[in-house]
């Protein structure tokens, strides 16, 4: 297999690798030394949210890009079970957001997609779990060059067009200035690596919102303020119904379920959670 050509990071993300490792170096040694002979498939590593606030690189960057400042993190605590020799892949679970990430679900608009947000929910309805295609792995058929295409969830699945390896050495040689791409374009020729692609489980919710008092009395369960959530890999098949929970995650845009033409542009508002606390709510009667 021909190697993998070298990732050309941009400033910020370099930035945001490094005070990555800082951190973890500087907080965490202790308790990653202590997971040695963990066992299983992946682990939720618990990351105070004031750890990450404390640092002005990763305080950015978490709020304007979330995704990818938790991306980055799982890959670099990923390196740090590795050298500590502990098997199971991790998955950041950021606790303990600051207030000012509490949002209303009657408030969320599509202007807020891609923010972090933390719900206080009651967890209603409960998918079974199941699994998706997160990155595709694919392999020329001529050069046998592999390609790696991160995908969409709820997306039609992504492939490579061409392989530029061939396609440079068919122009090899030919007077290329001024020749339209339409002139000549090879069809694509690939197979998926299906056994070594990248997949995840995920499982799906609903949940409503909720109201209560300072000494959490249930003051309303909303009936219309409804929301889903989708949670992955060691949060998958640990929700529970009729259960009270502050759900932290980024807010995504989802195509409608019921869609029925693949061009619909209709959407609903879905978080991505990243970790969930439970919430100690008393209901009018207990005791």
């Amino acid at each position: 297999m021909p190697p993998s050509k070298p990732v050309d990071l941009s400033p910020d993300n370099q930035d945001i690798l490094e005070a990555w490792r800082l951190m973890f170096e500087r907080e965490c040694v202790a308790e990653i030394a202590s997971l040695s002979g963990l066992e299983g498939y992946v682990y939720g590593f618990e990351l105070d949210h004031g750890l990450i606030e404390s640092d002005p690189v990763l305080s950015y960057h978490f709020h304007t890009s979330p995704a990818n400042t938790l991306e980055f993190g799982t890959q670099v605590l990923s390196e740090k079970f590795t050298a500590a020799g502990i098997t199971p892949r991790p998955n950041i679970r950021v606790m303990n957001l600051h207030p000012r990430y509490l949002k209303r679900v009657d408030e969320l608009r599509m202007r807020d997609r891609n923010d972090v947000v933390m719900l206080d929910v009651k967890i209603e309805d409960i998918t079974h779990p199941h699994g998706w295609l997160k990155k595709a792995i694919y392999e020329c058929r001529d050069c046998k060059t592999v390609t790696h295409i991160d995908q969409r969830r709820a997306r039609e699945r992504d492939s490579p067009r061409v392989c530029r390896i061939c396609l440079e050495k068919a122009f090899e040689g030919i007077e290329t200035h001024g020749m339209p791409m339409s002139m000549f374009y090879p069809r694509p020729n690939f197979k998926m690596l299906n056994e070594i692609c990248k997949y995840e489980d995920i499982q799906g919710f609903s949940m409503r919102q909720i109201t209560y008092d300072g000494e959490h009395h249930l003051i309303n369960c909303s009936t219309k303020n409804e929301i889903s959530g989708v949670v992955t890999d060691d949060m998958v098949g640990e929700l529970n119904a009729s259960s009270y929970a502050r759900v932290n995650g980024v807010l995504r845009v989802d195509p409608l379920p019921t869609r029925n033409f693949a061009k619909d542009t209709r959407r609903l508002l879905s978080l991505d959670v990243f970790s969930i606390e439970p919430l100690p709510i008393e209901e009018a009667g207990q005791s």
